[in-house]
């Protein structure tokens, strides 16, 4: 064909389906598999022009034809050996393991919307405590007698202020559901948004439930609302960074006079003990309400209801790093990582994969509708402190066995296992496996059975530059 030609769309379109499947083409190989493709494109072309036959179905047949370059290339691809040996190397490297660490991070913080309750951990909070009680039998948290809250609000000299509240659910469908007094959130140091807070009879929106019910309009503020079968009137909405017991939407009830057994929430002055705190308000209640609450009080701070799950995954991590010195205690002597590379890799290796396991069951367990109050936060839990264990000993365990598994100088992964020695010739001879260092810095020794005598039965030999020509694929 003449230089200069213009082609027709379905001919530009298969040399374009041409060029995108070459890609997956050995080098090598690319430009004669390229060139005797576009040969039969451009005579499968010129014989149906000639012909008369060049038509729309000539033309989709054509371009159907032209997507088997994929299969082709794709074949070409797989049985390139040179290639996938050198796919093998870097799978090896230890970047790679690094990489795919990071990888399993970030899906974690993808899949899980961004790590929300792991940045509210580190993000800390005020010194907001709450008050709840613990019967000496039943065994369970309950709240506490309205009038009790009443008193300590009168009476205490070590509470800034403190404010009573009851959670509930209206319905399936709607959020949830806080009936607070009006100087709740004076007491969670909170300032609205939009409108002000009024004394009685109100609600107040957080920022995702003004979002979703009102769609974000302003005008909102003044209209009504129903919560149940009664409509209220809506006095204020939250900041967008505000959010107290859970993460979840929430609707604000207020109420001047609560009944019935409630919760509370409170600041003490700076200096007090809890001790101290326990002992004044058990005796105003005792002295006011004849409530008897000796022992039974319960006291956490919202920064400690926070940092729970981050004491839990201490000591969780204590005891898989027990339990792992006690497993390899026979090879940790053999196990020095004396070079600071090494060192460094095993560090960075574990604590990616610890941060993957920490982030990924507290995210897990402290879901968005979660409590962070008294028992029901599931972050201060036996589940959480199990998935802790089982994680962080898998890691570890993970870590350690990968990192014997490396060769001692470039840190890539050992290769080519082979199998020495008789396994029923212990006594005179020696049985194991070799590894070998696929860029030729030394020998690692395994037995298939090690004496108890043995402390060092894995056993690295360093090769020197003699032998790296045998090994070294880049050379």
């Amino acid at each position: 064909m003449p230089n200069g030609a213009r082609l027709p769309f379905a001919v530009a379109l298969s040399h374009w389906i041409v060029a995108m499947a070459g890609t997956l083409v050995p080098r090598a190989q690319r430009g004669d598999w390229k060139r005797e493709w576009l040969a039969e494109i451009w005579h499968r072309w010129q014989f149906l022009r000639h012909t008369g036959a060049w038509d729309r179905r000539e033309k989709l047949c054509l371009l159907r034809g032209t997507l088997g370059a994929f299969q082709d290339a794709a074949c070409l691809l797989a049985a390139h050996e040179t290639l996938w040996q050198r796919v093998r190397e870097r799978m090896r490297s230890p970047f790679v393991c690094l990489g795919a660490v990071a990888a399993l991070l970030l899906l974690t913080a993808i899949v899980s919307g961004g790590l929300p309750a792991t940045r509210e951990l580190l993000s800390g909070r005020s010194d907001l405590m709450f008050i709840w009680r613990h019967p000496d039998s039943g065994g369970r948290d309950q709240p506490l007698p309205a009038d009790t809250v009443a008193a300590w609000a009168t009476h205490s000299r070590s509470l800034q202020g403190i404010a009573a509240f009851q959670v509930g659910r209206p319905t399936r469908d709607q959020p949830l559901l806080m009936t607070v007094q009006p100087r709740f959130f004076e007491v969670a140091g909170v300032k609205p948004e939009l409108g002000s807070f009024t004394r009685d009879q109100a609600i107040v929106l957080d920022h995702r439930t003004w979002r979703s019910l009102a769609h974000g309009n302003p005008s909102v503020v003044g209209s009504h609302l129903k919560v149940g079968a009664i409509s209220y009137p809506v006095a204020a909405v939250l900041p967008r960074n505000f959010w107290i017991l859970s993460r979840q939407p929430t609707i604000y009830l207020i109420e001047r006079n609560l009944t019935g057994m409630v919760f509370a929430a409170a600041h003490v002055k700076p200096g007090v003990t809890q001790k101290q705190l326990d002992r004044e308000l058990t005796k105003i209640a005792q002295d006011v309400c004849y409530y008897f609450f000796d022992s039974q009080l319960r006291y956490s701070s919202w920064n400690e209801a926070l940092l729970t799950p981050l004491r839990l995954f201490g000591v969780a991590l204590l005891l898989a790093g027990l339990m792992a010195m006690l497993v390899f205690r026979f090879r940790f002597r053999g196990f020095r990582m004396a070079a600071a590379r090494r060192s460094l890799f095993f560090i960075t290796k574990a604590a990616l994969a610890l941060a993957c396991v920490f982030a990924a069951c507290l995210e897990l367990s402290r879901s968005e509708s979660a409590i962070l109050l008294a028992s029901r936060d599931p972050g201060d839990g036996p589940f959480l402190v199990w998935l802790y264990v089982l994680g962080t000993m898998g890691v570890l365990f993970w870590a350690i066995a990968d990192q014997r598994a490396r060769c001692r100088v470039c840190l890539r992964l050992l290769a080519f296992p082979v199998r020495v020695g008789c396994p029923g010739c212990l006594l005179l001879d020696w049985s194991g496996t070799e590894l070998f260092c696929s860029e030729g810095h030394g020998v690692l020794h395994v037995p298939h059975m090690a004496p108890s005598w043995d402390e060092e039965s894995e056993r690295w030999i360093s090769l020197d530059e003699s032998w790296q020509g045998l090994f070294a694929h880049g050379k």
